[in-house]
């Protein structure tokens, strides 16, 4: 069993905070905008046999945001770090037309899935250098490709909705049918927050003698209360896996 020590050591951002798609907005009503992030930091692991450090790149993005007349905008983020498998790649790109904004706006490209309180947390609103464990895992896709309507009423209610390939950032639809997922905010009061989010798809089954499509689906339900400096948040999600992966399906 190994434990792990992560230390921030640089954070950097030219943007202001939004929360939401994408980490950062454009700060004028046209051209171009470069906007970038990078955290570096320092890793210590120590276990039964041995230890070991290393100093990693756990995030170091950059990228072109900027509004086109009239009423659209661009948002185009790549990952360079090296410790990413893969990077360099692109990790977010989309449209957004938001003529009718706040209460609807539509983005088409990719983006993040819209599912989870945590995973909508833009990296630099994080309270911890990494993402959960449950959300890593049960929420991914983090990344898909497709089209999503987002938009709010005054501060009692946001939401977001997607239709996706449902098949992440690296890979073409492998079926006719889409994922589609979903989240709503209501804020009732000042300092309250409550969310739920949904997320069902299909896919093909890897067993190529397989026809029926494998089914997954994701529930969240999310708690935020802001006073002041105080701050708490908690998030549940359930998990069910209908298929050639897990027969019978599971939580």
């Amino acid at each position: 069993m190994k434990y792990r020590i992560l230390f921030l050591m640089f954070l950097f951002t030219i943007a202001s905070l939004v929360y939401g798609q994408g980490c950062m907005s454009a700060s004028s009503d046209e051209g171009v905008n470069v906007v970038g992030y990078l955290q570096a930091q320092y890793e210590y692991q120590f276990g039964e046999n041995e230890d070991t450090n290393t100093f990693t790149f756990n995030r170091a993005r950059m990228g072109l945001v900027g509004n086109i007349p009239y009423d659209f905008s661009y948002y185009i983020m790549f990952e360079f770090s090296p410790n990413k498998e893969g990077a360099p790649y692109l990790l977010d790109g989309f449209i957004t037309y938001s003529r009718f904004s706040p209460y609807v706006s539509l983005s088409l490209g990719q983006f993040k899935s819209p599912f989870s309180l945590e995973l909508n947390t833009p990296c630099q609103g994080l309270y911890t250098v990494k993402r959960s464990e449950v959300v890593n895992v049960l929420a991914s896709p983090d990344r898909d490709r497709g089209i999503m309507f987002t938009g709010n009423y005054n501060d009692l209610v946001k939401y977001s909705f997607a239709f996706m390939n449902g098949t992440g950032r690296e890979s073409l639809d492998d079926n006719e049918n889409k994922t589609f997922a979903g989240r709503v905010v209501v804020s009732p009061i000042e300092y309250v927050n409550l969310g739920v989010s949904y997320k069902t798809g299909t896919s093909l089954s890897p067993d190529p003698t397989i026809e029926e499509e494998d089914e997954k689906t994701r529930t969240a339900f999310d708690l935020e209360l802001t006073y002041n400096d105080f701050l708490f948040q908690g998030e549940y999600i359930v998990a069910e896996d209908i298929g050639s992966h897990l027969k019978g399906g599971g939580d």
